[in-house]
């Protein structure tokens, strides 16, 4: 039986320390990014509150860290400066930048990862930056479905209004009134998520910004080039 993927409606805001505009600033930003772990640890020493530190060593004394692990290495400095254990057995399958891919192509293409972890643990992601929120949203589904429990996110920044992970009910609703089983069904086959209250609040926030559905299945098709999407799901109720 598939576990419930639903976020927990009391699923705690992000811990974050400073703004996206303040981080990119820091001098080693580039090269962490691109590989290099002292500049990595330089920038996160420059950016983290030790007292936001404290506060998550105190609620979650047995929590393992799980960084996403990849070319940038922020993550795994941030996870260090935390001081919590560190779990380096799941990594991304795939290191593809997703800086410059739009927003719904971002959506529908979530993240890829692999590896393995202790089930029944409490995990805590660590990554640099959250936006929508596909990238931890991936790696949560991917501990939890290996036995694992996801209890807080941490990040160095956060995009406005992307601390709060866990979806609002209200959006939940707004989203299915506007679209209901279509949109729900492209979400499927995209395999991002089988319910809307999987989706971080971020990504539904964005969803319910469009007008109908079918401008949500154009905008797919222009982003990717899917025109076989659209015969698939255009006739879906």
């Amino acid at each position: 039986m598939r576990r419930s993927l639903k976020w927990d409606e009391n699923f705690p805001r992000g811990y974050g320390h400073t703004s996206i505009a303040f981080l990119k600033r820091c001098n080693g930003f580039s090269q962490a990014k691109n590989g290099d772990f002292d500049s990595a640890q330089d920038v996160v020493k420059k950016c983290v509150k030790q007292y936001r530190l404290m506060e998550l060593r105190k609620q979650y004394p047995n929590a393992i860290l799980i960084p996403v692990l990849g070319k940038n290495q922020l993550p795994l400095a941030l996870a260090y400066e935390i001081g919590l254990p560190i779990w380096l057995n799941v990594c991304l399958l795939f290191i593809i930048s997703r800086k410059l891919l739009c927003a719904i192509y971002r959506l529908l293409h979530s993240p890829i990862f692999t590896g393995y972890i202790i089930k029944n643990k409490e995990y805590i992601i660590v990554d640099d930056v959250v936006t929508q929120g596909g990238t931890i949203s991936a790696l949560r589904k991917f501990i939890m479905g290996m036995g694992g429990n996801v209890v807080a996110i941490v990040a160095l920044a956060y995009a406005v209004g992307s601390h709060d992970i866990a979806p609002f009910k209200i959006y939940i609703v707004r989203l299915f009134l506007k679209f209901g089983n279509r949109l729900l069904k492209l979400l499927k086959i995209y395999g991002i998520a089988a319910s809307f209250q999987e989706l971080t609040n971020s990504q539904v926030k964005y969803l319910n910004k469009f007008a109908s559905f079918e401008n949500i299945v154009k905008k797919i098709a222009k982003t990717s080039s899917s025109y076989t999407l659209i015969n698939l799901v255009s006739g879906a109720k």
